[in-house]
């Protein structure tokens, strides 16, 4: 199941059912007549390749619990992928003003009440069904999964961010050492703001990382402040950006719930496994569940401290199990485009906080969004 079917959700159908057809897939949200459109444009696309899977479309309001839960037990899903989100990222430069630079300087942290709500929901709604699937959700990981970690319905991993760097990693590697990019080995240890700018600054930005990479049986190991790494991603190997390079990241959120489809043991790099905070290596097990395959010499413990010392460039103070707060420079940021506070982000007063963001966000720049 597929929640979600706009520029993520519905890319990432195209692809699986594409190359899976033997799958059933369920495109799921608010808008059936769209879903309808696009579950039409997926079959169009397999059809071209000669195949033809099964596809149909199911009504789900996420914040309607009730109601998502028995779609649920309906469909008993063994996968679910989150591609929803209240406030998507490509319509922030759409805020009045400067707001739009305030909120890129202050990082991700300004939206963490937005990023928890639908996944959280998503999260209740599969406690409630009593199935018990695979759940990737895909909207800010790297902080979601960490605020959710130790719910029931949880989600297992993320997608993209820290994943979008490998592809460009490997290419550079491999170049540079005159080897098949086949023959590289990538393990990263990053944070979203890394991800996020490394390819736009050439560099870490100061930001807290760990880098290993294999190849001929032997390994080089790169940690901050040193730029090296990255700054080919800016040079030999710029790609394109913005919503078109989201291709990246469909792929990296394909790959990975192909690897569940075919409960394939492979390494990935993603955010949020095992609901832990920013990117990591890991792999996912023939019985759907994932392991962290940390750079070599890198311990659980360490990995973890620097993707929580990390979180802060990205505007997070901290984020446990039920419980986010922003930094000050966060926070400061949030008053001036919002017009409110934005206090520590509790499980007990997300949907309120939410709904009073979104109703403001709409006033004061004239968005359109809902819940």
């Amino acid at each position: 199941m597929l929640v979600g079917g706009g520029r993520l959700g519905g890319a990432v159908l195209d692809l699986l059912a594409t190359n899976y057809p033997e799958h059933e897939y369920v495109l799921a949200g608010r808008n059936t007549d769209q879903l309808r459109k696009w579950a039409n444009l997926s079959r169009y696309i397999a059809a071209q390749w000669g195949h033809f899977p099964h596809i149909r479309v199911e009504h789900v309001d996420l914040m309607n619990t009730e109601r998502t839960s028995a779609v649920l037990a309906a469909t008993s899903p063994d996968l679910i992928f989150n591609a929803t989100t209240p406030f998507p990222w490509w319509r922030i430069p759409d805020l009045r003003d400067d707001s739009s630079q305030v909120a890129e300087l202050a990082g991700s942290g300004v939206w963490c009440a937005l990023d928890c709500l639908l996944p959280a929901m998503l999260s209740r709604a599969i406690e409630g069904s009593q199935t018990s699937p695979v759940y990737v959700n895909g909207c800010y990981p790297d902080m979601v999964n960490a605020f959710l970690a130790g719910a029931e319905g949880a989600p297992s991993v993320g997608i993209g961010n820290i994943s979008n760097l490998i592809p460009g990693l490997r290419l550079a590697f491999a170049e540079m050492r005159e080897c098949d990019g086949a023959t590289v080995d990538i393990r990263l240890v990053a944070h979203h703001y890394t991800s996020l700018n490394a390819p736009t600054i050439g560099g870490c930005g100061g930001a807290p990382y760990a880098l290993s990479v294999g190849s001929g049986g032997e390994w080089s190991s790169f940690r901050a402040p040193d730029d090296t790494p990255f700054a080919a991603l800016r040079t030999r190997f710029e790609r394109v950006r913005g919503v078109d390079g989201q291709a990246v990241t469909i792929s990296s959120a394909a790959t990975v719930l192909a690897s569940f489809l075919k409960s394939e043991r492979r390494l990935h790099h993603g955010p949020g496994p095992l609901g832990l905070p920013g990117g990591y290596p890991f792999e996912t097990q023939e019985d759907g569940t994932v392991s962290l395959a940390l750079p070599p010499g890198l311990s659980r413990e360490q990995a973890v401290g620097i993707n929580e010392l990390a979180q802060s460039y990205d505007g997070i103070e901290t984020v446990k199990a039920g419980t986010v707060s922003a930094t000050e420079e966060a926070r400061a940021a949030h008053r001036k485009i919002v017009g409110m506070d934005l206090p520590t982000v509790t499980t007990d007063m997300l949907v309120p906080l939410a709904r009073e963001t979104i109703e403001l966000l709409n006033a004061r720049h004239d968005l359109g969004l809902s819940l």
